[in-house]
């Protein structure tokens, strides 16, 4: 069979998709689907902390002894009220506006049946979840039930009429083929997850939202201009994705 070097790029990336199939003869999507569904029940394991704090953004993640489990929880305050913010986010199909590694969210059913899709690098891997918009405090909470696991809930906590702290907190379990890549090494799934994936995610939102008021007010040179920040960014995190 060809080397492991075969699939490694002169830059040093993996080509995951085409050694998922060879180790497996599957697909990272069609790999999610065998993975068990999350036991709340299970034992609790030993974790590795690790912990961010930059312009106000905190971030706390942990990872199972097995490598396969990971829990983050983020926070980044929001210069608008919980109600705008909750109204905004909870527009699921909007989603990939602040999150440039989805392709699409799409509603199924009036029950919050949602079918999510993305695409990196021709690795396509899709997911369907149920969620539910929360009241009090306001925000949203959602379950996967097929594709890859994994749930959570976003909670926007009041500060003033005018602000709000966005509190997200989620788990995922890792396919398989990526645990075996990243063995010994979790702290650079950590790193990514929580200091760029999520991290520029939040910020994002923070900054399409503004960008979409500012507009609203018929203040245009601060929407164009917040709106190439947010454009600006998502080219980063495409790019950190290859």
């Amino acid at each position: 069979s060809p080397s492991f070097e075969s699939y490694v790029s002169k830059e040093g990336l993996v080509n995951v998709n085409s050694l998922s199939r060879a180790l497996y003869g599957l697909s990272l999507n069609e790999m999610s689907d065998r993975l068990p569904v999350l036991d709340p029940a299970s034992p609790k394991r030993e974790s590795t902390i690790s912990l961010n704090e930059s312009d106000d953004y905190l971030a706390k993640t942990s990872t199972s002894t097995s490598g396969r489990d990971i829990a983050v929880s983020v926070s980044l305050p929001l210069p608008f009220s919980d109600a705008i913010a909750s109204s905004r986010f909870t527009d699921l199909p909007q989603m990939s506006r602040w999150s440039p590694w989805l392709n699409s969210v799409t509603y199924l059913d009036s029950a919050g049946l949602t079918e999510w899709n993305l695409n990196v690098r021709g690795v396509k891997f899709s997911w369907r979840a149920r969620s539910e918009v929360l009241e009090n405090p306001k925000g949203i909470k959602w379950e996967s039930i097929s594709g890859l696991k994994n749930r959570g809930f976003v909670e926007f906590e009041p500060t003033s009429d005018d602000s709000c702290v966005m509190k997200l907190k989620m788990s995922i379990i890792m396919p398989y083929v990526l645990v075996s890549l990243f063995q010994g090494m979790p702290s650079v799934v950590q790193e990514f997850l929580q200091n760029k994936l999520l991290k520029w995610s939040l910020e994002m939102f923070r900054d399409a939202v503004k960008a979409d008021l500012a507009l609203e007010r018929g203040d245009i040179e601060l929407g164009d201009a917040l709106f190439g920040a947010v454009e600006g960014r998502a080219n980063a995190l495409e790019e950190a994705l290859k």
